[in-house]
């Protein structure tokens, strides 16, 4: 196991060097086996780890990690020097000198640094598959890019030494390791941001820069206060362990904001939603697998200690309200990638807020989002780079004949959609399970409680009319072709779409079996709790819960079927004249409505902005 683990940190990073000197053949050779190689160790780790495993590294690899901070602000501060921005600057400061402070006053650390249970896996599996997925793409992807061969190398060196990061982070128990692994993935969204160096990309990158640096700064004052507070030591274990202690909900709040930054949660949502300037690959791997999803794996790896306090409530009050106002915020836009992106920001809040409640369905619930989530949207924003690159479009309402000009990428698209919108596919049975389970919740908090099963209410409708709105544009018609033939995109852009569809179906089809071997036990992990999940019939009883299976597998084949066939059911000798037009045939319009939200972005941040002050006053009084 300790070989596996080893390859899933080591070859990531060595893949990325060689990626800089190979010619490009041997290049996408290696990327292809290495992405394999990934794919199929992750998967192992998941099928082998019963129990929660701990190693630890040689002593003098923590002074490696030591020196890696410094190098690594240093470097921030070089940046903002540069650039003359004054916020980076200030804030790189900040962190300095915290992690200078930490090195004086920090004892030495005898305790394990890393901890990889099921939860690791888990997350294993989502970063190292859908990852592999997105890297294979960007061969083709980043070869039509308009830059220098090395600057196709470099870009696809840092797609690799990012899953490295991703796959160590997930598996950190030492929290100066864990801000380590945090802010590398904050260089990466930097380098990755501004990869095409205009103006507008290097401003973006400097946004997400200082508003992921206010995560990495919040872990570094949780490090401070439980130093201070002689906790003992810095570990997320620890930190649980002392779960009921008088002052521990303040280091839990810090945790909770750095999550929340990493989650593009508002008002920190600019950062997502700037990234769109990057290459399309980078929108796939920052929203899908990796760098958002580890705001929901913090909060469920703290949920124990979180679960029915102050600042667990005001989590959940920020999400309920994140889930409606990025919707609303979703519904209004034209450009197809920040449809994707308000809609991941809006999904992230709801499985932000199941991991704070952290009662074991919830937890479940949680987990379903992020898996399906994880394989949904990066199928829909990779097909977004191929209607850049094949159709030229950006606008979804450029799609409206998408159909007949591109039927394959449309039908596509209309499954990535329907996967998040329609029963049974994973998404929408996450959002059952979503709100099945706030009725217990709502049963203890009252009032509270209600408001949130509204908030998530409203939220889900309104997403539910941004992915029919889509919908809609995607199935219609003008009447002029009716032959359809399947565009050919190529060999990798339709074979990472075909691989993810049937990811899609598969997984979709294999729900129950997922419930029982890997979301329940992973819940079952965390919370040491032993939920029960059996199959009787044709019901699924999960806790209190009973899940009919046969209607759901009525409905995979029903409701996706009618919405495909009405994508490419053809009637013939259908009279597209009507009386008085001279037998003109009637050119078919179609449109959406599409509102601007200019005016209410801002006060969305100020509430935004309230939530997280609450959060800081809520730990400490």
């Amino acid at each position: 196991m300790q070989l596996s683990l080893n390859s899933l940190f080591i070859v990531p990073v060595i893949v990325s060097g060689l990626l800089l000197i190979l010619p490009s053949g041997i290049a996408r050779i290696l990327i292809t086996i290495t992405s394999l190689l990934l794919a199929a160790l992750s998967l192992y780790l998941f099928c082998n780890i019963q129990d929660t495993y701990f190693f630890s590294v040689a002593p003098y690899l923590n002074e490696v990690v030591t020196a890696f901070d410094i190098l690594l602000l240093l470097f921030f501060g070089w940046l903002a020097l540069q650039r003359k921005n004054w916020l980076v600057g200030l804030l790189t400061i900040a962190q300095l000198g915290t992690v200078l402070y930490l090195i004086m006053v920090l004892p030495v650390q005898d305790t394990e640094q890393f901890m990889v249970d099921k939860l690791s896996a888990f997350m294993f599996l989502l970063i190292n598959i859908i990852s592999g997925v997105i890297a294979i793409y960007s061969l083709r992807y980043i070869e039509e890019e308009d830059c220098s061969p090395f600057r196709r190398k470099y870009f696809l060196s840092i797609l690799f030494w990012f899953i490295a990061v991703m796959n160590l982070l997930v598996s950190t128990d030492n929290l100066e390791y864990f801000f380590l692994f945090f802010e590398l993935t904050t260089l990466a969204s930097f380098l990755f941001i501004s990869f095409r160096k205009d103006e507008v990309a290097i401003a973006n990158a400097f946004t997400a820069l200082w508003m992921n640096q206010l995560g990495g700064l919040a872990i570094l004052v949780a490090i401070c206060f439980i130093t201070a507070n002689g906790y003992g030591a810095i570990t997320f274990t620890n930190l649980l362990a002392h779960a009921s202690a008088a002052g521990i909900l303040l280091p839990l709040a810090l945790l909770c904001i750095a999550a929340l930054v990493k989650g593009a949660q508002m008002p920190f949502s600019k950062w997502l939603l700037g990234a769109m300037v990057a290459p399309t690959p980078v929108s796939a791997l920052l929203h899908s697998s990796t760098m958002v999803k580890i705001a929901p794996f913090m909060i469920l790896r703290l949920s124990p200690a979180l679960k029915d306090t102050p600042v667990a409530m005001v989590v959940i009050a920020l999400t309920g309200f994140v889930f409606v106002a990025a919707g609303i915020e979703a519904l209004a836009q034209d450009n197809f990638k920040r449809i994707l992106a308000h809609s991941t920001i809006a999904l992230l809040a709801l499985m932000i807020m199941m991991s704070a409640i952290g009662s074991p369905l919830t937890m479940v619930a949680a987990l379903t989002l992020i898996m399906f989530h994880g394989i949904s949207k990066s199928m829909l924003f990779l097909n977004a780079g191929i209607l850049e690159r094949v159709f030229h479009f950006k606008l979804a309402s450029d799609m409206d004949r998408l159909g007949e000009t591109g039927p394959f990428t449309s039908l596509v698209l209309t499954i990535g959609f329907m996967s998040l919108l329609i029963p049974p596919f994973g998404v929408f049975m996450g959002k059952w399970l979503s709100i099945e389970t706030l009725g217990a919740f709502a049963s203890s908090t009252k009032l509270f409680g209600a408001c949130i099963i509204v908030a998530v209410a409203c939220g889900g409708a309104i997403l539910s009319l941004l992915y029919f709105k889509v919908l809609g544009l995607l199935i219609a018609r003008s009447g002029v072709r009716d032959k359809i033939r399947f565009e050919k995109t190529g060999v990798v852009y339709s074979g990472t779409i075909w691989f993810l569809m049937g990811l899609t179906i598969a997984s979709t089809l294999s729900l129950p079996l997922l419930l029982i071997n890997c979301f329940v036990p992973v819940t079952n992990e965390i919370l040491g709790t032993s939920l029960a999940v059996v199959i009787t019939g044709w019901n699924l009883q999960i806790g209190a819960i009973t899940l009919p299976l046969l209607p759901l597998l009525i409905a995979f084949f029903l409701l996706p079927g009618t919405i495909v066939a009405a994508m490419f059911i053809r009637f013939n000798n259908v009279d597209r004249v009507k009386e008085y037009t001279c037998g003109e045939k009637i050119d078919y319009s179609f449109s959406s409505f599409y509102f601007s939200t200019d005016q209410v972005t801002r006060y969305f941040s100020a509430v935004g902005v309230l939530f997280f002050v609450a959060l800081i006053i809520v730990a400490v009084f």
